[in-house]
């Protein structure tokens, strides 16, 4: 299992990771990290441990935006599929309506 080495406030960590994941370890560390240099920022002379746990709570509320978010959209997306259907219905009926009286005038003409 390959190991990677992060650092976040400050601190190095020696991780593992599962094989390929190397890189997106190290993107998520120094997204991480970056949240907590900011609150560093916010609330100088913080303990660096209070400062982790803001960061978590941050980095919590992110993720359950997110969520919320996409659960928005694929509720959107499933509402545009089902109007779409609708639609695609409707013109059916339409043209199957129009060609059946077009049928009619041609059958009385004759």
């Amino acid at each position: 299992m390959p190991q990677v080495s992060i650092q976040i406030a400050s601190r190095t960590y020696e991780l593992a990771c599962g094989e390929g994941e190397e890189a997106r370890v190290q993107e998520l560390a120094t997204y991480v990290d970056g949240k907590v240099v900011e609150l560093r920022k916010q609330m100088p002379g913080a303990p660096e441990i209070k400062l982790m746990i803001f960061a978590s709570l941050l980095l919590a509320e992110e993720s359950h935006e997110a969520r919320g978010a996409a659960k928005a959209a694929e509720n959107a997306r499933a509402s545009a599929t089902d109007n779409a259907e609708t639609l695609a219905t409707a013109l059916e009926d339409l043209i199957t309506a129009r060609v059946d009286k077009m049928s009619k005038k041609v059958s009385g003409a004759a």
